[in-house]
């Protein structure tokens, strides 16, 4: 069966009515007969454990047996599981974000691309299992153990690691940064000194992700996981505006990339957009950045751009606009004529920062995440 056709059987009569029994019974038990002859599985064989797209959104399971359990995209979203049993289950697709699975056994569970966002694992038992592509974003895995567990490519920022056993635990190409350490994440000796300063001068949330990036060419062109280092930091910050208002203070090369980046994914304020105008009119090195981060996030910005865009009676020794200023001109016009043609674009420009720009803003389109999309000014 596909997976909608999964889902759709618990919405029949027959799965509502099979579905309250289950619950009733908080999967202890004989609950499996309660399966027999629902519609797919027979394709699982002797697995009578078929769950696969069941929405239990909010429902109380503490203690629940479910070894073995087929619950591949099922909705488990805010369910209560501390201390189920889940042992070679398979949760592949499935949303468990605020779950609570404390003291849960999931042994050689296999759950690939599954998302756990905001869940409590709080000594759970992972060992052996494949988590791979999952997303533990903001996780709380204290005292959690994934010996042998494989986590590659899996989302751990902000996640809560304090006393979780991870030995023999394969993390390539895992997402850590922000991720809380006991004790603390040490830094390289190359490192320190950075640290140290971020620390000082106000922004330490954006250490980790300004040292997981390559170059700040990585947030120029949005490449790796550029954008994913930055939001974990504005996760991280408990103070956003303060930490933002900190890096465009600083004078290293690439810090008004970065504040730039984090308000197009954290928002601004009009402390935080003073300072952004301020940068864009007298340093043009990433010009096509803050124009867009202004576009997206400035409720002003139309006014701010039109005074901007204002001809000025050349002197004597100005006769005509520098090819600089004429190239301010043209992102300003172009991120103008956006803004009040409701973002209805017909066509990139041909060159100059208005095309970085518009490149710019279709790689962000491209990789932040709707919810926080919906936040950016139309």
């Amino acid at each position: 069966m596909r997976a909608d056709e999964l889902v759709a059987r618990w919405n029949t009569a027959d799965g509502q009515r099979r579905r309250e029994r289950l619950i009733s019974m908080g999967f202890q038990g004989p609950w499996r007969e309660v399966l027999a002859g629902f519609p797919g599985t027979e394709s699982l064989g002797d697995n009578l454990g078929d769950l696969r797209g069941i929405d239990l959104t909010q429902q109380e399971l503490t203690g629940a047996d479910l070894v073995r359990a087929r619950m591949d995209g099922a909705r488990l979203d805010d369910c209560g599981l501390q201390e189920a049993r889940l042992e070679l289950a398979t949760l592949s697709g499935a949303s468990l974000t605020w779950a609570r699975l404390d003291r849960a056994n999931l042994t050689t569970c296999v759950a690939l691309g599954t998302r756990w966002e905001e869940a409590s694992l709080e000594g759970a038992v992972l060992t052996a299992s494949n988590l791979t592509r999952s997303s533990f974003r903001r996780a709380r895995l204290r005292e959690a153990r994934f010996d042998g567990a494989s986590l590659c490519n899996a989302d751990l920022r902000n996640s809560d690691l304090r006393n979780t056993s991870l030995r023999f635990c394969d993390l390539e190409g895992a997402l850590l940064t922000c991720a809380q350490w006991d004790p603390p994440r040490a830094y390289l000796p190359g490192e320190r000194d950075f640290a140290r300063h971020a620390r000082e001068a106000g922004f330490p949330s954006f250490i980790e992700p300004l040292l997981m990036m390559v170059s700040v060419h990585d947030l120029t062109h949005l490449r790796r996981d550029a954008l994913r280092h930055v939001e974990a930091g504005v996760d991280a910050s408990s103070n956003l505006e303060a930490e933002v208002s900190a890096l465009w203070k600083q004078k290293r090369w690439g810090s008004d990339l970065l504040a730039a980046t984090a308000m197009v994914l954290g928002g601004a304020s009009e402390r935080t957009l003073a300072a952004l105008w301020e940068h864009l009119d007298r340093d043009h090195g990433s010009l096509p950045h803050l124009t867009v981060t202004a576009l997206l996030r400035d409720p002003d910005f139309a006014n701010r751009a039109r005074e901007r865009l204002k001809p000025v009676p050349p002197t004597r020794l100005e006769l005509a606009l520098t090819p600089l200023q004429t190239d301010v001109r043209a992102c300003l016009q172009w991120a103008l004529e956006l803004r009040e043609n409701s973002f209805a674009s017909s066509g990139a420009p041909a060159r100059g920062s208005a095309r970085r720009a518009y490149d710019w803003l279709t790689r962000l389109r491209e990789q932040v995440e709707p919810r926080i999309q919906a936040t950016w000014l139309k």
